[in-house]
């Protein structure tokens, strides 16, 4: 049964500021102003994020990875500041290409502990779906700049000319879709990802799969969300039934992967308890 009292004593006890702030704005009417200035915390003078945002790449500089987290953070808390997403996107379109896309983590990110699947060759080659992502979570910022004009574009012609086989790549490319007019030519954009999501890697549409991956409720945190409508009502049931099981004694959530550290397992958890309960609370899960 789910423990929101132990939950809540849990990310108290061990969340960054961030999280708290968060979670704070999400149940006891804290302000974005705070949300906003926590994530400023990280943010260097180049407009990108740095200071280990993403726990599981210990680095000081500005990551495209951490671009990223921060710009969903704020995404998933429904805060829009023009001036931050100003800064990031200065920060993306000096280090995108808009023929090849954009790395995920940088050279430089050797230097720092990080997570084994950071190890990775290809996370430091230019991806087109890393950049949509990008483009799509700036987009949604509301902002006006020439330069991402003309990246929505060209990601929307990726989209539309690629298959997507990663489920983590259909999630940002959504998320570029939802902050567009929903004309007939994004609805049909919107039917090729639906299609490809449930063929791709990394998802898991039965509740009942073990093991790591993305599940429905990443694609409809909330009730409300623009991918919601893909799901049946019996399989978000399922999931959020097995999301409120996981729950640790502690009150906090486990992750299903290895953080470079025990203070980074500490920042996950408290995040994904942060989200669990903004999801439950959504769907009035009990």
């Amino acid at each position: 049964m789910l423990n929101k009292q132990t939950a809540a004593h849990y990310i108290w006890a061990n969340a960054r500021l961030l999280e708290r702030r968060v979670f704070d704005h999400a149940f006891f009417g804290g302000s974005a102003h705070d949300v906003v200035q926590a994530l400023r915390a990280y943010q260097n003078d180049d407009g990108g994020f740095g200071n280990a945002l993403e726990p599981d790449l210990r680095a000081p500089d500005s990551q495209p990875l951490f671009a990223e987290f921060g710009l969903r953070t704020l995404y998933e808390s429904r805060i829009q500041d023009a001036a931050l997403a100003s800064d990031v996107c200065r920060y993306i379109a000096q280090h995108a290409d808009l023929k090849q896309g954009i790395a995920t983590i940088t050279e430089s990110s050797r230097h720092y502990p990080r997570a084994e699947h950071w190890n990775h060759p290809q996370s430091e080659q230019p991806s087109f779906s890393r950049l949509t992502g990008l483009v799509g979570l700036l987009k949604w910022q509301g902002i006006q700049n020439a330069w991402l004009d003309n990246a929505v574009d060209v990601c929307l012609r990726h989209i539309a000319s690629e298959k997507y086989e990663d489920s983590h790549t259909i999630l940002t490319a959504f998320c570029l879709l939802e902050s567009l007019p929903q004309t007939e030519a994004i609805k049909k954009l919107y039917g090729k990802l639906s299609d490809e999501l449930m063929a791709a890697q990394w998802f898991r549409l039965d509740a009942a799969t073990e093991g790591y991956g993305l599940t429905p409720l990443d694609f409809a945190p909330v009730a409300n969300s623009y991918c919601r409508p893909l799901f049946s009502d019996a399989v978000i049931e399922e999931h959020l039934k097995a999301l409120a099981s996981e729950q640790d004694e502690d009150g906090g959530w486990p992750i299903q992967w290895q953080p470079p550290s025990e203070l980074a397992r500490l920042e996950w958890r408290a995040y994904r308890t942060v989200k669990s309960l903004i999801t439950l609370q959504s769907y009035r899960w009990e």
